[in-house]
């Protein structure tokens, strides 16, 4: 269980929702990381970006109605930025040019999951 500031964060969830590629995923990824808890005292977030085009979200929560405006949140920014990822065309690229993402702080290398991955 989770501690923060002597208050247990007993009530726990975890989300993982595939999608369409992993540039998707990893711009995503990068859209909703920065967005903080109100109470970090009361709630945890941790935000993954898993292989496979997988975004995981880690919720705890000291109570349910917590937990539950949390998730909700977070889903509501969610379906804005998969409703923005499916309109957006995909960038053009020549055929001789692999895609790259500039480099994120926030988001874990690849060597990281790696590392967690078994």
């Amino acid at each position: 269980l989770l501690h923060a500031r002597n208050m247990a964060l007993v009530h726990e969830m975890t989300l993982r929702v595939p999608l369409k590629s992993e540039r998707i995923a990893a711009a995503i990824y990068d859209a909703l990381v920065v967005d903080e808890e109100v109470q970090p005292e009361k709630v945890r977030k941790v935000l993954l970006l898993r292989p496979g085009a997988i975004l995981e979200v880690q919720f705890a929560a000291a109570e349910w109605r917590l937990l539950r405006v949390a998730s909700s949140s977070f889903l509501e920014y969610l379906a804005v930025a998969v409703r923005c990822a499916n309109v957006l065309p995909p960038p053009r690229m020549s055929q001789d040019v692999q895609p790259s993402l500039p480099p994120n702080p926030a988001r874990p290398s690849e060597e990281a999951h790696m590392s967690t991955a078994g």
